[in-house]
């Protein structure tokens, strides 16, 4: 194993969870991906750990590349040498090399894809579905109420501790990437189906009294768990109401985020107000809505006007 390279992978990975915040999933990627740089240049080009980074070259870069493109999509490689660029900055900051060659070589082009967001009808299905004669169901009914209501992040919704909830009244207090911080309306059918959820909570010891969304075990709710609830309900939703939603529907949690914007953004919100409850830094990454909204009126006229039919 080249300890040289392992040894400032793993000072970055520090790096990015004790000073720059980064969640454990991004972590988690970065981790991968740069592992995976690690092993190809032991394998294709035997670095050794005397050798090291200053060693590393624009050919390492472009063959690493080439050799992604034969097995990965162009949005996955475009990841993966995002990895390493946001690494290399990091090794070049602490004088580990001298010359960052990845600065010079373009990353692939990738199809850039619209969200996908549910109809309001969907959406209103969508939340018939849970059975609140059960505290799951009930929790389950409060989570959809909170992702759409409020446009979080699957990772907030996980992360999400009691007091974030009584902060202040009729807001609540989310801490999304990188730890900022940003207030968010709490809608009047969230608020009621999360107290509605709390108050019916059984007894588990051992449970997390912090967290807001438990399993049956009384643990933290994990994404993948509240990914797998939507996902639950959608299928019930299109059993209860198959005029509305397809039953090969498929959506993620972040398509409820779409949702809200992109209903925020149909009813006359300004790109400025949804940049700030979502929590984009940029508001370029919020102005990709008003693609979804022009969609919404090509599809209305094409239903429509007298002109787009045959």
């Amino acid at each position: 194993m080249n300890q040289v390279i392992t040894d400032w992978i793993n000072a970055f990975i520090e790096f990015g969870r004790s000073e720059k915040s980064f969640s454990e999933d991004t972590l988690r990627a970065y981790a991968q991906d740069l592992n995976q740089f690690r092993e190809f240049l032991e394998t294709e080009f035997s670095l050794t750990s005397e050798q090291g980074f200053p060693e590393v070259t624009s050919h390492h870069f472009r063959s690493f590349g080439a050799h992604l493109m034969k097995a990965n999509q162009a949005a996955s490689v475009a990841r993966k040498m995002s990895t390493l660029r946001t690494f290399f900055k990091y090794l070049k900051r602490k004088k580990v090399i001298q010359q960052n060659w990845l600065a010079l070589i373009p990353s692939p082009k990738s199809e850039r894809k619209l969200p996908a967001f549910l109809k309001i009808e969907e959406i209103f299905e969508l939340m018939r579905s849970p059975d609140e004669t059960t505290w799951i169901g009930k929790r389950d009914k409060a989570l959809l109420e909170l992702m759409y209501g409020c446009g979080l992040r699957v990772s907030e919704v996980s992360a999400l501790n009691r007091e974030q909830l009584t902060a202040r009244e009729g807001w609540i207090r989310v801490l999304g990437k990188g730890s900022k911080e940003r207030w968010v309306p709490l809608p009047d059918q969230a608020r009621s189906a999360i107290e509605n959820y709390l108050r019916a909570l059984p007894t588990i010891q051992g449970a997390d009294p912090v967290a807001v969304f438990w399993n049956f075990r009384g643990s933290r709710l994990t994404a993948r768990s509240i990914a797998r609830v939507l996902a639950r309900h959608l299928l019930r939703a299109a059993e209860i109401s198959p005029e509305w939603i397809d039953g090969h529907r498929k959506a993620s949690p972040h398509s409820l985020r779409h949702s809200f914007a992109t209903h925020l953004l149909s009813a006359g919100a300004d790109l400025r107000s949804i940049q700030e409850l979502l929590g984009h830094s940029s508001l370029s990454t919020t102005q990709r809505y008003t693609h979804l909204n022009l969609g919404e009126l090509m599809d209305a006229y094409q239903n429509a006007h007298p002109l787009s039919k045959k």
